[in-house]
């Protein structure tokens, strides 16, 4: 009774001053686009030494350490010893509260692993421990533009808000694994300096985290680099890499690796961009870029590059969809992927299972104009290009029956037939053969117009098995090989200028989400040449590092100031024409406006 009487004193007496401050930060993270508030902390970089009583998130785990230890004393001793409850509060447990959000969390992190490692006659010196994560919280040291301060706010409100079976801040820090490995990580990473000469230093950093993944199952090598707002879900069996990155509100759930690939030095491990959902038992491998806002379904393996706002799914890893605009899935936390924008267009969105908000909310007449535009367009391009006429989509392992026949039949036998096989099969055979044979190398020395060749040939390796593109598309008429654009063309045309794979594929995915769902184009996974000419140079500069001249040389289709060489241009003299054509009308337009603007003035 008389420790329930101090417990309501000491409730009464802190009212004034944190009365309604549960509601404050909880408004402050649903009011701010993210689902967690990165809290500045830029007073010397760290937690201040005196109490702040003006600090809404620290008052308010020091009311939910009250309540629960007025309706369950057996956890008085631990919330007293975290430093959560005042000395006062019971005369039997005699430490001192902690006076910062900051110190609180280092002495429950540094209590849960001390005690998993043995407590004061384990492995880890506990008060050691304590020293090590209070100071590293005291550090200047950003890690993905964030102090460990910020990093651990952010991650504690963004479990609280995401985890459904969280109901309070207190739980979140007391009890969740996935937050107490994260703090560990940011202080091993602030312990890491393996590269300051003679005084560097790797050993503490190793120890916190070999103890880490000892007592919560999660591995995260101290060089890791973690944003703010990160949730790890249930967290048993997280992998984390030495060069892997994980983007600002971010949801990782158990069982997922971002591993390298083989026994390479060097950067090996995957980055991971921000507000991206992974789905539990992923497994992503290699140096390979999973841009932001993407979904990936539980029990994929991912092993190429996944471009921003895609949805993925299977093993290998197939994306499926667009994740819709607006959405950010590492807060929404989707792990059934119910929406999703379908990759192919409107049609496969209505015949299948999976259709976004956006389809369901058109009328249904729109709808059926829609899919009657698209019937007529597809009756036109089966009817303008015969059956042997078909050039299989870049990636595609799909078609009707009659299709799948064809490319049974001996190379010679279809070749006679004027059968053309898939796009980056006939891409590399086009620029590859003379490569392959040893051909005349003057070729990959001299531009067609005889000047010397400012950019060689790159040759393309045959199909992709494991495409995230693949089997996806369905195969397109030959009639359109030269003003659609396919992915392994793209790809091709943007690895001649030294791009990425994961840069090819984020141009690619950003252009054809610009067609609408009812395009034919969309379907065949091609992109219009009018639509490439008009958007590419605004996009590559977005999500590539090539130069702007560069970008509107390709638009344009100028071959002579790409300075491409004589081998690596022919595969897209028929394309670079398409686009010249279509450069050319633009400016004519342009030009005539200019011209009737002028007269008009004139006249004026």
């Amino acid at each position: 009774m008389i420790m329930k009487n101090s417990l309501r004193a000491f409730m009464k007496q802190r009212s004034a001053s944190s009365d309604g401050s549960s509601g404050t930060t909880k408004k402050s993270a649903e009011t701010n686009n993210n689902d967690y508030v990165v809290v500045d902390t830029s007073n010397g970089g760290g937690a201040a030494m005196e109490e702040d009583r003006g600090d809404e998130l620290f008052l308010r785990l020091r009311r939910e350490a009250l309540e629960v230890a007025e309706k369950e004393p057996m956890l008085v001793h631990l919330l007293a010893k975290v430093g959560l409850l005042d000395s006062s509060s019971n005369a039997k447990c005699k430490f001192q509260p902690a006076k910062t959000f900051e110190e609180a969390i280092s002495r429950i992190v540094s209590h849960r692993l001390a005690s998993c490692s043995g407590g004061a006659e384990g492995y880890l010196c506990p008060q050691s421990l304590l020293d090590t994560i209070h100071n590293a919280f005291l550090s200047d040291e950003l890690e993905l533009g964030h102090t460990m301060s910020e990093a651990v706010r952010a991650d504690a409100l963004a479990v609280e808000k995401r985890d459904p079976a969280c109901e309070t801040l207190l739980e979140v820090v007391l009890f969740m694994k996935g937050f107490a490995s994260l703090v560990i990580h940011r202080a091993a990473r602030r312990a890491w300096k393996p590269n300051d000469g003679g005084s560097g230093t790797r050993f503490a950093a190793l120890l916190l985290q070999s103890q880490a993944s000892s007592a919560f199952g999660v591995d995260i090598h101290p060089a890791a680099q973690i944003g703010a707002g990160v949730m790890f879900d249930h967290a048993s069996g997280i992998v984390v890499g030495e060069t892997a990155m994980i983007g600002d509100g971010t949801t990782i759930l158990h069982g997922v690796t971002l591993g390298g690939t083989g026994k390479q030095n060097g950067d090996r491990h995957p980055k991971v961009g921000k507000d991206v959902l992974i789905g539990a038992g992923t497994k992503i491998l290699g140096n390979i870029h999973i841009g932001d806002r993407v979904k990936i379904g539980a029990g994929s393996v991912v092993l190429r590059a996944i471009p921003s706002g895609a949805t993925a799914v299977g093993a290998p890893a197939r994306i499926i969809g667009f994740t819709p605009t607006g959405e950010r899935p590492g807060s929404n936390v989707d792990t059934k992927l119910a929406d999703v924008e379908p990759l192919s267009g409107l049609a496969d969105s209505l015949v299948g299972s999976t259709i976004t908000k956006s389809t369901t909310d058109t009328s249904l007449s729109t709808v059926a104009t829609e899919m009657q535009a698209v019937s007529v367009s597809e009756e036109r391009l089966e009817s303008s290009s015969s059956s042997s006429d078909i050039v299989e989509s870049g990636d595609s392992t799909d078609g009707d029956e009659a299709d799948e026949k064809k490319t049974d039949m001996p190379k010679k036998e279809a070749m006679s037939k004027k059968i053309v096989l898939n796009d980056s099969e006939k891409d590399n055979n086009e620029g590859g053969e003379d490569d392959e044979d040893g051909g005349d190398e003057d070729d990959d020395k001299v531009t067609d117009f005889g000047t010397p060749a400012l950019v060689r040939f790159a040759k393309m390796s045959k199909d992709d098995c494991m495409c995230p593109f693949s089997g996806s598309f369905r195969k397109y008429p030959r009639a359109h090989s030269e003003d659609w654009i396919s992915h392994s063309k793209l790809q091709t045309l943007l690895t001649q200028q030294g791009c990425s794979d994961g840069e090819c594929v984020e141009v690619y995915f950003a252009l054809l989400h610009l067609l609408p769902l009812c395009s034919p184009a969309r379907k065949y996974g091609c992109i219009p040449a009018d639509v490439f000419s008009e958007n590419f140079v605004d996009i590559a500069l977005e999500k590539t590092s090539l130069d702007i001249a560069t970008c509107q040389a390709l638009a344009d289709g100028d071959l002579r100031a790409l300075g491409l060489s004589r081998k690596a241009s022919k595969r897209f003299k028929g394309l670079f024409s398409t686009l010249g054509q279509h450069s050319t009308r633009v400016l004519s337009r342009i030009s005539s406006a200019s011209d009737m603007n002028e007269s008009t003035r004139k006249e004026d």
